[in-house]
């Protein structure tokens, strides 16, 4: 069977197209490979913010070290469960509060960017606008995402 003249005008364009589709794709995945430690940080950062203690099962809190604050060492010191648990609930209460009595606004937190990827981390920041201040998160570079570190720079 032969293909007519007309058939063979279409099918570059049908080539093409594909093509097309799958460089957009390739595309996408790279953005997102990209941004997803950054949008990570972006949402932990919101929850603490707005006092969700969901956010709780995203923080390591038996490594954690929260702005100057060995939070590990008093997480760890705790022997039950329910003191754990509710030692996490006070953290993110008073997170939250004091943010919100600092007069600390989500949005001001902008240029989210990859900082640094060094041995086994990977720190994202994000400048506080008008304050000339950075926001420090580190992250594992590999295995479960939890945040490890959150410290002003």
């Amino acid at each position: 069977m032969e293909l007519n003249s007309k058939d063979k005008k279409n099918n570059p364009i049908l080539e093409y197209a594909i093509l097309a589709g799958v460089v957009i794709v390739f595309l996408i995945f790279i953005f997102q490979i990209r941004t997803g430690d950054v949008n990570f940080c972006r949402a932990i950062f919101k929850d603490l913010a707005g006092g969700r203690y969901g956010v709780q099962k995203y923080i390591d809190w038996e490594h954690f070290q929260g702005l100057d604050i060995d939070v590990a060492a008093t997480y760890n010191s705790f022997a039950t469960q329910k003191e754990k648990t509710g030692y996490k609930k006070a953290f993110i209460q008073s997170f939250s509060r004091g943010f919100k009595n600092a007069g600390g606004r989500y949005k001001a937190f902008v240029n989210w960017r990859i900082y640094s990827k060094a041995g086994n981390q990977i720190t994202v920041a994000a400048d506080y606008q008008g304050r000339n201040q950075t926001l420090l998160f580190t992250l594992p570079s590999a295995g479960k995402k939890k945040l490890i570190a959150l410290q002003w720079q």
